[in-house]
């Protein structure tokens, strides 16, 4: 017997048959963010979250064009049922961050603005190793949401 969905009794599609549509209303970026080796977990959550959010979130800019803002610190806990299933593990990665608004312009106006250079760019030196960091973009295709 093959692990196809069909195979174990879960459909490939949704019950209405249609699939959603990408959204036009929302973008995201995800950024995954690699500590500096030097830090500890602890160190670069409490900087991340008590110092380089705020910092970030307090921008006018940001407040103009950004519509969320998230920040994912990573659970080592987790790491076991990663290895178990198969998956690799995130080296330095340590968090992702979530920029969400109305157009991928609007999310690079921010990082492009001299607010952001002067005042955010130079603080993530502080806890972030940029040469290993990495940023992701996409279409939003929500199957489910249960929110």
């Amino acid at each position: 017997m093959s692990n196809t969905p069909a195979a174990v009794g879960v459909s490939s599609q949704p019950s209405s048959g249609a699939l959603p549509e990408p959204r036009k209303d929302r973008y995201r970026v995800l950024g995954i963010l690699a500590k500096k080796p030097e830090l500890t977990d602890e160190e670069f959550f409490k900087h991340w979250r008590e110092v380089h959010g705020p910092l970030f979130a307090g921008l006018d800019i940001v407040k103009k064009n950004i519509l969320k803002y998230e920040q994912h610190l990573y659970n080592d806990s987790f790491e076991a049922g990663i290895l178990a299933n198969g998956y690799a593990l995130t080296g330095q990665c340590r968090g992702i961050a979530v920029f969400e608004a109305e157009s991928y312009e609007k999310i690079l106006e921010v990082f492009a603005s001299e607010e952001y250079k002067q005042h955010v760019y130079p603080d993530e030196a502080n806890f972030t190793d940029r040469s290993k960091s990495v940023f992701y973009t996409g279409s939003l295709v929500t199957f489910i949401d249960q929110s």
